[in-house]
């Protein structure tokens, strides 16, 4: 895998920040590619501020699920663009 591969795995924690507050939280391996992902996607906001060191997979993703929990506990709802509050995917079952 080889030192480049190890690093590629860790991830960061981040938001995107608009008038001072988030409108999502989550989680990437490359900031730099995830903002312009936002960007074409038409989200709104003022900048990327990622929020933390690079960890594994596992601790980033407790982290994004900590920091959604903490942002719904004080506002009472998630960020704009959060579609959970958990920062987990739900599918819905196809019968």
């Amino acid at each position: 895998m080889g030192l480049f591969g190890f690093w590629r795995k860790k991830k960061v924690t981040y938001k995107l920040v608009k008038d001072g507050k988030a409108t999502y939280i989550g989680t990437t391996n490359n900031p730099k590619r995830r903002n312009v992902e936002h960007s074409k996607s038409g989200k709104k906001y003022d900048y990327l501020q990622v929020t933390s060191s690079r960890v594994s997979k596992s601790e980033a993703e407790r982290r994004e699920t900590r920091n959604l929990r903490s942002y719904k506990k004080a506002t009472g709802k998630r960020p704009t663009y959060n579609k959970t509050s958990d920062g987990k995917f739900k599918f819905k079952k196809k019968y």
